[in-house]
């Protein structure tokens, strides 16, 4: 007789068959495989997943004694589970193939700290509905807006990641300063469509800029926001009009990523050490050299990807230090 275990759990749903458990992770990785085919559950998730990524999840949540906060899906061709008041019994001959959560469950074998995971259990499947089930989570799965991944840095506040902070610090001020030429019009957590400049976009050129040795990173958090300020509007007044309606290519968010790219080398060509001097005229005599028509719509379009900022990077920096 197979030695069993009683797990904390309950019945979620009786036709088809759907329970909720907490199972320990080492036993469940014993008993689980991402691929129902393959016999050997070890293989299987060397074959599914990605060592490093799992990795990270368990330096992340595991070594800080923590639980996932989420359920992993799982599904099993037993029709039924021996379920009695609160307690569900599993036994050592049961497989699971895990549905969705494959990383967070593989992050187990690199923390010594072992978790409990919530597991849904689906019931009764045949190898093909398993895979219909995996394809129903998977494809359907909507990622989270990376707006919205920046916006939650100003509430989680990692330690170990001050200029991600400041960044989005810097952002939300600008997206709120009367005075900002971006009042407003920056979308916050990728959920405004109508806004075509958002947090995402933005926040990884505000990081850079931080992060790069010279006047601008020494200087405290109020010079940044009125130095940037006085950068935007600038670049606005090259186009009023055009920013108004969002139909100037110096509003477009690869241009304006590049040009915020830019900043900490204009500040450095002008020779500035204290930023509280700069003028809206010191940024002009370079952003005045940029000829627009190198900037029109369509070409901005065919520029796609990393290469693509590179080029449009290559082609103002040209510009402006002609």
């Amino acid at each position: 007789m197979a030695a069993t275990i009683k797990v904390l759990g309950f019945l979620l749903q009786k036709t088809p068959p759907i329970y909720v458990a907490v199972i320990s992770g080492h036993w469940l990785i014993k008993h689980s495989t991402p691929v129902w085919r393959l016999n050997d559950p070890e293989k299987g998730f060397q074959r599914i997943v990605k060592k490093e990524r799992a990795v990270e999840i368990a330096a992340a949540v595991l070594d800080q004694r923590r639980c996932f906060p989420n359920a992993i899906v799982i599904a099993t061709n037993r029709k039924v589970l021996s379920f009695n008041d609160s307690s569900i019994v599993l036994d050592d001959n049961m497989k699971f193939l895990v549905i969705d959560g494959q990383h967070r469950l593989w992050a187990q074998k690199y923390s010594q700290f072992e978790a409990r995971y919530v597991c849904v259990i689906h019931c009764g499947l045949a190898e093909v509905e398993m895979a219909k089930l995996f394809l129903e989570i998977n494809d359907n799965q909507k990622r989270v807006p990376s707006s919205l991944r920046w916006d939650l840095v100003r509430l989680v506040r990692p330690e170990e990641d001050r200029a991600a902070i400041a960044a989005v610090e810097l952002i939300y001020e600008l997206a709120n300063n009367e005075e900002s030429p971006l009042y407003q019009r920056v979308d916050l957590t990728g959920e405004v469509p109508e806004k075509t400049l958002n947090q995402g976009s933005l926040a990884p050129e505000f990081k850079r800029i931080i992060s790069q040795r010279g006047p601008f990173r020494e200087a405290d958090f109020r010079t940044q926001v009125q130095v940037i300020i006085i950068f935007l509007a600038s670049i606005k007044s090259l186009d009023p009009a055009g920013w108004r309606s969002g139909g100037t290519p110096f509003y477009k968010a690869r241009v304006l990523r590049v040009l915020v790219r830019l900043l900490p080398e204009i500040i450095g060509h002008l020779g500035i050490s204290t930023l509280t001097r700069i003028e809206s005229k010191d940024f002009m005599k370079y952003l005045q050299k940029i000829n627009v028509r190198s900037l029109n719509t369509q070409e901005i379009r065919a520029k796609q990807g990393s290469a693509g900022m590179k080029a449009i990077y290559d082609e103002i920096k040209s510009q402006i230090f002609a």
